[in-house]
């Protein structure tokens, strides 16, 4: 079965995915999920929710999806207990500390694997599948090819994101809101950081602050997305293999849930009938209506370019435009327009240049209050003041209408379990009732249930007005706003009797149906798990000789790395090695420490073939002494190589003990520790590391990987772009409202851009115990290389308005 899953952050919220047809669910605790502000649900409610979903048939995908520290740990899997016990379906999970724990003593509950884990090609989703999760979330920068070869040569099953808001970043790989406002998305408290005004600055190497050496070359929201409408490409994507479609929006009202999830029910099952797939346009606007940014784009999924990813005029929804202000009066508050949609009382709107929402208190046409206006209608609104134009254009952001019916919707049951019935009323017996559930799927959790009720009360003969088997089943049948829908039942009665308290028969179908939902929970609920996590980690002592290591982002061919100080380990980005115009500096790199080759977090296809198909050459040549990979995904392309190291790079999230362990168990022998952690929490975790651990002590830390494109406006390469990313004695920034500017590194190879924080990253190593200290260089000259390896061996650090202690000294 292809599966709808729907979002939810409230009760209300579920019941609007479940009547408007979603298969299953996903939510949230109090705890431990990527959608903090959500509402989400306490115990009493989790209990509450799960049951209402499940007793329709609604599985329940419970969302873990955030990264959990060592002392956080044993809270995390009491929460997951919980939710086992309760009858949950699915646990979504990024932690993989957190995810092996639970495959293996929660059995019965599945492990999904969060976009967060940033599985974007064929080989991270063998390696889950491998680890035992039983499906992944891929990574939403992916086309509709890439999605067929994975859903095609793996057993995992594949859910992917149909609709909804798009993050600019490979989800789990931003740090943008932890590192430069504490806030880390990782945690579940993301800020946003995309959905704030850029400008793009152009400017000369080296001449980033000199202002006449710089150029805007662009502003606005220029991180912030399109939402994304993947109606389109339903029929392909089910062909394919696609076992889940997810829809976004947790944070949104029930009348989003509802209208979105209908509408996706709808199309997928058009695209399973025999009918025409075709797309009508009364569905996009009623999509529209609820939430755009600016209209929809198809995300990723085609695989030409999409020139149409971000929309820069504004990072929230601005609805339905219905028109241009044609005539203003000020001093009264009257705007005037010609309506392109209905308008009514209630409706709220939006003007172009004000970030105020009005709601249509006074509407007027022809100077007649009027109460609901059709398209075409010249209409004045009253109670609008704010700084208005003329021309300006006119959006509506709310339908009154629309927000009531689903209101009213969902207020009653739509989901209806078929039950049949038989009654036997016999003069002088107790009345009996047996009902028995007609679901035919096994899947279904009321399939085969059959109960028998009967109650102390024996029918007499009537003097007068027998009671009829019409009035009989007339009681039964009440089954009014629950989800039992009687399809047929047989009354097996007496001629002539008399049933001396009628209202008995309702009690009596009352106690069967409670009996038949008594068993159907008995097959979802699970009992109590006492396993409880091993903790007993042995503690190092305080590490006193550092091993330093260098991480050369950029390899320039002007420096001669020759006079560069000896260090003990060098990470050099795989793009620059067998690079002929980089002979010569690989090769004074080699005598300055152990060369390792680092893997990019993001290795798709096209680059992934080029790399393996020499790596082993690589190796040989240039004695490279290890790998650092990235992306869980990297370790499954590594299985067959032996006797080389392989570090786990701070890409792959490390926040606890169990993490580390279980990538020990896959080959790793040393992590890099997540940049996001705090000073007690890194030392926490050193010293209960079962492999050494290294830390970045010095660098401009990457806080975004995006799959986009600021220069040429794109998500991947295209013929007639302009190409900025190869000029060579160019610098690209985004600058925020503060000032701040952020750098930006293109990749025309596999059309990645990483940003860079604004400020450069400096502690001293004496704040904490790891074996390895690393330095992270992008632009500095040697001279600059120099003096950072010094102050980094002599334990100082860098000061003043260019440097930040990052998240050392705050908890995330």
């Amino acid at each position: 079965m292809v599966e709808l899953l729907s979002p939810v952050g409230d009760f209300e919220c579920l019941k609007a995915a479940v009547q408007g047809g979603a298969n299953s669910v996903y939510f949230g605790g109090q705890l431990f999920n990527a959608r903090n502000s959500a509402k989400n649900f306490d115990s009493e409610g989790l209990k509450a929710a799960i049951r209402y979903a499940k007793l329709r048939n609604v599985k329940i995908n419970f969302t873990l999806n955030t990264l959990v520290k060592n002392d956080e740990f044993q809270e995390a899997i009491n929460l997951a207990e919980e939710v086992y016990e309760l009858g949950c379906d699915a646990i979504i999970v990024q932690d993989l500390g957190l995810a092996k724990y639970i495959i293996k003593n929660m059995p019965g509950m599945d492990v999904h694997g969060s976009t967060q884990m940033s599985i974007h090609n064929l080989q991270g989703a063998l390696e889950l599948q491998n680890l035992g999760f039983k499906r992944v979330v891929l990574s939403r920068e992916l086309n509709i090819e890439e999605i067929e070869n994975i859903c095609k040569k793996s057993n995992i099953e594949i859910e992917v994101f149909a609709h909804g808001a798009l993050c600019i970043s490979y989800s789990g790989q931003c740090l943008f809101s932890s590192i430069v406002g504490g806030r880390s998305g990782n945690r579940g408290r993301c800020a946003q950081s995309c959905r704030l005004p850029y400008r793009l600055i152009k400017s000369e190497k080296g001449s980033s602050n000199d202002k006449t050496n710089t150029e805007i070359i662009d502003k606005g929201y220029l991180l912030s997305t399109h939402d994304l409408c993947g109606l389109e490409f339903i029929p392909r994507l089910i062909k394919a293999g696609v076992k889940c479609f997810k829809i976004e929006g947790r944070m949104k009202p029930p009348e989003y849930v509802y209208t979105v999830t209908s509408i996706y029910r709808k199309y997928i099952d058009l695209a399973l009938s025999d009918k025409p797939y075709k797309i009508e346009e009364a569905d996009i606007k009623r999509l529209m209506q609820v939430f755009n940014r600016g209209g929809f784009s198809n995300g990723n999924f085609d695989i030409n370019p999409n020139t149409n990813y971000i929309y820069k005029e504004k990072p929230s929804n601005i609805g339905l435009f219905i028109g241009n202000i044609s005539n203003i009066n000020k001093d009264r508050g009257l705007i005037t327009f010609t309506t392109k949609e209905e308008l009514q009382i209630g409706d709220n709107f939006a003007v172009q240049r004000e970030d105020h929402t009005y709601t249509v208190s006074e509407l007027m046409k022809n100077r007649v209050n009027i109460k609901t206006a059709k398209p075409g209608d010249k209409i004045t609104i009253g109670r609008v003041k704010g700084e208005l134009k003329t021309g300006d254009k006119v959006y509506k952001l709310s339908n009154s209408e629309i927000t009531k019916n689903v209101q009213q919707y969902i207020s009653e049951e739509h989901v209806k379990i078929p039950l049949s019935g038989k009654i036997i009323i016999k003069k002088g017996k107790n009345i009996s009732f047996e009902v028995e559930t007609e679901e035919t799927s096994k899947e279904s959790i009321y399939y085969g249930i059959k109960v028998t009720k009967e109650i102390g009360l024996q029918p007499d003969t009537a003097i007068k007005s027998p009671v009829t088997e019409k009035r009989v089943v007339e009681q039964l049948t009440k089954t009014n706003n629950t989800q039992f829908e009687f399809k047929k039942i047989d009354v097996l009665m007496d001629n002539d009797l008399f049933i001396p308290k009628i209202s008995a028969i309702n009690e009596l179908r009352r106690d069967a149906l409670k009996e038949v939902e008594k068993l159907a929970i008995s097959r979802f609920e699970r009992e109590k798990k006492n396993e409880k996590p091993e903790t007993d980690f042995k503690v190092k002592n305080i590490i006193k000789n550092r091993e330093i290591s260098v991480l050369l982002n950029v390899i320039d061919e002007k420096i001669d790395y020759s006079k560069m100080e000896k260090v003990d380990r060098i990470y050099i980005p795989v793009k620059f090695i067998g690079k002929e115009n980089l002979e010569k500096q690989i090769k004074q790199l080699r005598k300055k420490g152990d060369l390792y080759i680092e893997i990019p977090t993001i290795l798709k296809d096209n680059f992934r073939s080029v790399f393996f198909n020499n790596i082993q050459n690589m190796i040989e040549k240039y004695g490279i002494k290890g790998l650092v990979v990235k992306n869980i995904g990297e370790l499954n392309y590594l299985k067959d190589f032996n006797n080389i190291d392989i570090i786990g790079g701070f890409n792959l999230n490390i926040f606890n003990d169990y993490t580390i362990g279980e990538l020990e168990k896959l080959g790793v022998s040393r992590v890099q520790l997540s940049p996001e952690l705090d000073q007690e929490t890194i030392n926490d975790l050193s010293n209960k590391s079962s492999i050494q651990t290294e830390f970045m002590v010095y660098g401009r830390l990457p806080i975004m990987n995006i799959g986009y494109c600021p220069l040429g406006k794109s998500n991947r390469c295209y013929p007639g772009c302009k190409c900025l990313c190869r000029e060579k004695d160019k610098e690209y920034y985004l600058e925020d409202r503060m000032g701040f500017k952020f750098k930006i590194q293109p990749d025309n190879v596999q059309t990645i851009t990483t940003i860079y924080n604004s400020k450069i990253t400096s502690v001293s190593y004496d704040k904490v115990n790891v074996d390895g200290l690393m330095i992270s260089l992008l632009d500095e000259d040697i001279s600059k290389i120099n003096e950072v390896i010094e102050k980094v061996k002599n334990d100082e650090e860098f000061s003043g308005k260019d440097y930040t202690f990052g998240n050392l000294t705050r908890f995330v």
